[in-house]
């Protein structure tokens, strides 16, 4: 329903902008480097399971995903086509509060 990059637009930079969260949702100096490289023609979501992680063995669903290829946060590579990196440590931060 719209061009590539207009999707992502949407999903990056306006929800940063909307949220009030700075140097978030677009690649440029100064700004933190989280990106997600995916292909296009398969990214897509994967088979559906049942996960038994949450605190006292309660249940939830996930899916794997497919076509994604990296996750950088903060400039580090996080995952890649075999998931979670684990010598990449946890670079980001949760954030609390934004700047509305």
């Amino acid at each position: 329903l719209l061009p590539l990059a207009q999707a992502v637009k949407k999903l990056t930079g306006d929800q940063a902008k909307f949220f009030g969260i700075k140097n978030r949702g677009t690649l440029k100096v100064g700004a933190h480097a989280d990106m997600l490289l995916f292909d296009p023609k398969s990214v897509g979501r994967g088979e559906g399971m049942r996960l038994f992680d949450l605190p006292a063995g309660g249940s939830r669903l996930s899916t794997t995903a497919n076509g994604l290829h990296g996750v950088w946060v903060n400039g580090t590579k996080i995952a890649d086509g075999s998931g979670l990196r684990k010598e990449a440590g946890r670079p980001g931060k949760l954030l609390r509060e934004f700047n509305h």
